[in-house]
């Protein structure tokens, strides 16, 4: 049964006035530079910022309500066409392109770091802060003198982008930087289609869990993020493997290591997986051999090309500097750090570094265990878990983290995101951050109800929810659930 008076071109058109809404209110309650000479994006008046988060955050529920209903759509088997739905992201991207950062900041150290590649300047042993300049005036203060904790390949792209727009312009280099992502997920598209299509579950759903999903929108594009360039590449390698062009996958999925670290464990799987998975065992024995070999080719000359050096494995563990409360191994370890200090039995240092030991340990198995069962559950499958495992065990876990597993996992299982509890994981993740990348005030915080609680109101009277349509929704939505568990038993 179809959603009660919804249609796709009602989700695309709610979804397409959210997204503009948002990208509205980012030119005064995003992530503004400062000091920026090109008088574009400037520094609002306290006023002006917070009329921009009622309407950032307006348009995000009109943004997740147009995702939620469109999952519904798919779910109760209406016919969507991969045309339709690649209007409908485009038409939920396009206006989120030249604004403001959206829900952090990341992309001024980027653009920093970019800059010192530029200089021919080590990366990987200096921070911004020796750069000086507008580009370096707008990385946090915390991450002033850290070095890059990205692979060579994410600093090459950055130097790239600086060399065209040059290091005084801030707003030309960080718009740079959201297009290199457009590519990231242009790739996402290209791969998540292909693969869902031929070995998967469905084009529709897998693309509407992985990149029509409002945590990959705000994140990969709104916040510039160097995800989208890698996990693009990771699911591009993941093709290559399916049709078994293994030398071709391992120096993609090299390259997308190149760019975050992380990307690895989707090589680790689908080797797994192209090994584990050949009746010859000489075959097998010959591949197993041949794709590490690939691989480190391929790492060596990709850190020639780039011109970075080896400093990168050095400097991973820079981001671990910040304490977020989405790591619950770090959450357990500042527990245990309280009872350790009241007792006098150690300090919260220790603990908390004890705990993030454990989690990692935890990840790591996770993953070893996933890769495991590849050749069994397949290659997108054990790279999605098992990089979900990582990063529920990281030290420090950010809302886009998340972003790497859900995607390959999208393309085999996106009815395991379309579940009414996954879809309110991403609703969660989606408030942890505020669009200014920056600490909440009352006022702000004030503003982002209102604009919320307007969307919702504007809906409840005039939308596709008006009154009568909601318990029915809401029915059917149980009704659904219900159906689910039945046929899991």
């Amino acid at each position: 049964m179809a959603e009660v008076g919804v249609t796709v071109r009602d989700c695309r058109l709610l979804g397409t006035l959210g997204s503009v809404l948002l990208a509205a209110g980012s030119w005064s309650a995003g992530a503004l530079p400062f000091g920026v000479p090109d008088g574009v994006w400037a520094q609002r008046s306290p006023a002006h910022t917070v009329l921009g988060a009622a309407a950032s955050y307006a348009g995000l529920v009109l943004l997740v309500l147009a995702w939620w209903r469109l999952g519904g759509l798919l779910r109760d088997g209406e016919p969507v066409g991969r045309r339709q739905l690649r209007s409908v992201l485009w038409s939920w991207v396009l206006p989120l392109v030249p604004g403001p950062l959206l829900f952090s900041n990341d992309a001024y150290s980027y653009v920093a770091q970019g800059a010192l590649a530029g200089r021919g300047w080590d990366v990987y042993r200096l921070g911004p802060s020796a750069l000086g300049g507008p580009l370096a005036d707008n990385v946090p203060e915390m991450w002033q003198d850290a070095p890059a904790p990205y692979g060579p390949l994410a600093v090459a792209a950055t130097r790239a982008v600086v060399a065209v727009t040059g290091e005084h312009h801030t707003v030309a280099a960080v718009l740079g930087m959201r297009l290199v992502a457009l590519v990231g997920l242009g790739l996402i598209v290209w791969g998540i289609g292909r693969l869902a299509s031929e070995w998967g579950a469905g084009e529709a759903g897998a693309l509407w869990a992985a990149v029509l999903n409002p945590l990959a929108l705000v994140h990969l594009v709104g916040g510039a993020h160097n995800e989208a360039l890698m996990i693009g590449l990771m699911v591009a390698g993941l093709v290559a493997f399916r049709r078994g062009r293994w030398v071709l996958g391992t120096v993609v999925l090299a390259s997308a290591a190149l760019v975050k670290v992380p990307a690895a464990v989707a090589l680790l799987c689908a080797a797994a997986w192209f090994v584990g998975g050949r009746p010859d065992r000489r075959s097998g024995w010959s591949r197993a051999a041949g794709i590490p070999l690939v691989a480190l080719a391929a790492l060596v000359l990709g850190v020639g090309v780039c011109g970075q050096g080896w400093g990168w494995l050095s400097t991973l563990k820079g981001p671990t500097q910040v304490y977020t409360v989405l790591s619950p191994s770090t959450d357990v370890g500042r527990v245990l750090g309280l009872f350790a200090e009241g007792f006098g039995v150690g300090t919260a240092a220790d603990a908390i570094a004890a705990a993030r030991s454990v989690g990692m340990l935890l990840g790591v198995c996770a993953v070893v265990f996933c890769a495991w069962r590849a050749p069994r559950t397949g290659p997108e499958y054990a790279t999605g878990m098992a990089l979900l495992g990582l990063v529920v065990a990281a030290p420090v876990v950010q809302p886009w983290y998340v972003l790497w597993g859900m995607v390959p996992l999208a393309a085999v299982a996106w009815r395991l995101l379309e579940d009414t509890r996954a879809r309110l994981a991403v609703l969660g993740l989606l408030v942890i951050v505020l669009p200014s990348g920056t600490a909440p005030t009352w006022p702000y915080a004030l503003a982002a109800v209102t604009g919320a609680s307007a969307a919702v109101a504007a809906l409840v009277a005039w939308g596709p929810l008006r009154l009568g349509a909601v318990p029915r929704l809401l029915l059917q939505e149980r009704a659904w659930v219900r159906a689910a568990a039945r046929t899991r038993r």
